[in-house]
Order: structure tokens, then sequence, then C-alpha cells
């Protein structure tokens, strides 16, 4: 019996150091956004886009931030990661910038009703923070295909990739995802222009 008091005492002695109420770091979510703040196009009348919903590098298509910390290394945030999958994310975003652009008269994702006279496609090759070098770089590459839907075998009109690395100046993630929204703003700026001079020329 005494042993078992003794057992007890023990317990209760260390039960009294585990601090029952230690907090974990917290999980905190981000999304990609890139505002069109230019003047709006006069629109092509009848031209209608279809955006399909991107894919994603395997590297990437996780919901995880994702950082580079030397030449062989990657790694993933588990406590900083996107609100939305990227592929979805990415592909809101094109919809929303060509809208307010304007050229198009009308620009839909890939479940819209009216039929398409043209069509966007995408992959997410490259999103990831640079930490290899200072100042830290928000890396991001998008590569577009762009068709001709009502010609008959769906002409590729032209295949292109963007890439953006853009300097910051902290490592942190709010940094960092500031940095992917410049570099998509200047990305979406560029294919903005290469879609209005493909338009114009047919």
């Amino acid at each position: 019996m005494p042993d078992f008091i003794g057992i007890c005492l023990v317990l209760l002695i260390l039960g009294g150091c585990v601090n029952l109420g230690r907090s974990y770091p917290e999980k905190h979510s981000y999304a990609l956004e890139a505002v069109h703040s230019g003047e709006t196009r006069a629109s092509i009348p009848g031209t209608v886009l279809k955006v399909r919903k991107f894919r994603v590098s395997p590297a990437f298509e996780g919901k995880e931030l994702v950082y580079r910390a030397n030449d062989a290394r990657y790694e993933g945030d588990f406590y900083n990661e996107w609100f939305v999958p990227p592929n979805a994310m990415i592909t809101q975003q094109v919809v929303n910038w060509l809208t307010r652009a304007g050229l198009f008269q009308y620009v839909m994702d890939s479940s819209g009703p009216l039929p398409a006279t043209h069509r966007l496609e995408g992959i997410l090759t490259v999103l990831y923070g640079d930490y290899r070098a200072t100042p830290a770089k928000a890396v991001l590459a998008v590569q577009f295909f762009f068709l001709h839907e009502a010609s008959a075998q769906g002409e590729v009109l032209w295949h292109r990739e963007y890439r953006n690395e853009v300097d910051i100046m902290e490592q942190t993630p709010e940094a960092l995802v500031s940095g992917w929204n410049e570099a998509l703003r200047l990305i979406l700026s560029a294919l903005d222009e290469d879609l209005t001079r493909t338009l114009r020329r047919q």
C-alpha cells in the first residue's frame, strides 16, 4: 500500500508540471489577388472567352506555401496555406482580370452557358518563395495556351510562359504573398497585352 500511495503522489506531481493550456501555432490562410486597375477596353463584339480550369505542377498543387531553401530542397509550410487550392485560385484571378480588362465581350469559366469563340488554358508551373539569397524572392510562372475555338480543330494561336521574380524584404508569409500578388499582376498585364495584339490582327 505505501508503494501505491507513493506512485500516486509522483503522478500527481508530474501532472502538476504538465501545462495543459500550452498554445500551439495557429494556421493562417492566404489568397492570391491581382486587381486590374487600368482602363477598360472597348470589347470586340461577338467574342466569348472560356477559361479552362488551370492545372498546377505537382510540386506546388498542395495548399501549403512552398519555400526553396537551397538548390535541392523545397519545404512546405504546414501553418501557412492557401485558402483554396492553387488551381482554382489562379483560374478565378485570370477570369476576374480579363473580365475587367474588357477585351472580350464575355469572359467565363468552362461551365459558362455561351459557346466560346476562344479558349484560354494554363499551367501554374512555379509558385515558391526563393530564400537562397538576400533579398528573398517571390517566384511565379504560368504557361498559357490561347486557342481559336471557332476553328474546326481548335487552332492554338500561341503558347507562352510568363515568369516573374519579385524581391521581398522580409521572409514572412505576408511579404511573400504580397510579392506573389505583384508577380501575378505583371504576368496578367503581359497576358492582356498579348491577347489584345492577337485579337486585333484577326
